[in-house]
């Protein structure tokens, strides 16, 4: 092809057709322009298309994150209401005290969760730098709120409940006079307890009627209550932004 325009443009000169050959050779460079400007375009074009096929890839990959935390979440909201029922129960009437020692010290005592946000897929994401191409402003700023301040005010909670629950664990295991059953909750009973079932109970009972024990019981409903809030709010972003990125998946 370059000999094939080569020959013409020498014949032009031979010819002594200056002007046509100086009008031919013009074209020959707006040609060569438009063809680099279209190589250009196409070269961008399949970049714009990888990068749209990296990108949903990553936004499938957070929405099994999200899915996760999602039932995690659930999971969590099961739980505290169960703390919440629990505590309740021995807090507005006697009728606990017709439970086994141990079933009363299973009420009143509880464990702390940890933070549940999958973050993996958004670390790769930020360290590619697409974390602000994620498809729309909206699904931008969602993914970066969501993985950015949120996760923060969350871990801040969870370390916040941890502490908490140690503290009270602290008083439900460390009594003077109550012999605590903290080794039926790592499910080891072969160490017998020097304290008999009934005065166990009873020390126990006295612990949970005082008023400090009350006031340990109230405090921690108190946590479980806005645990359930915390989490139903994050559970919500969770499931807003699976909606979001789906609906992007699919255009």
């Amino acid at each position: 092809m370059i000999k094939f325009f080569r020959k013409i443009r020498q014949n032009l000169l031979m010819e002594n057709k200056t002007g046509k050959y100086f009008k031919y050779a013009i074209g020959e460079i707006v040609l060569v322009v438009i063809g680099i400007l279209i190589a250009l375009q196409i070269n961008n074009w399949n970049q714009n298309r990888l990068k749209k096929i990296q990108v949903n890839t990553y936004l499938k990959s957070i929405t099994t994150d999200l899915k996760s935390d999602i039932s995690l979440y659930q999971l969590s909201i099961d739980t505290y209401e169960k703390h919440i029922e629990n505590i309740s129960q021995v807090l507005s009437n006697s009728e606990y005290k017709q439970l086994k020692v141990d079933s009363i010290y299973t009420l009143i005592t509880r464990t702390w969760g940890t933070n549940l946000i999958k973050t993996q897929t958004y670390e790769k994401i930020k360290s590619t730098g697409l974390q602000d191409i994620l498809g729309t402003v909206e699904i931008d700023n969602a993914v970066n709120d969501y993985y950015g301040e949120s996760t923060t005010h969350f871990d801040y909670y969870v370390n916040w409940n941890a502490e908490m629950t140690n503290r009270d664990d602290l008083f439900w295991n460390y009594a003077d006079n109550f012999e605590s059953g903290i080794l039926e909750r790592v499910n080891s009973t072969s160490i017998p307890y020097q304290q008999d079932s009934i005065k166990r109970k009873e020390e126990l009972v006295q612990l949970i009627e005082s008023t400090l024990g009350r006031n340990y019981l109230k405090n921690a409903l108190s946590r479980d209550v806005y645990g359930i809030r915390i989490i139903e709010n994050f559970k919500s972003k969770a499931d807003n932004l699976v909606e979001l990125i789906e609906k992007q998946i699919d255009k």
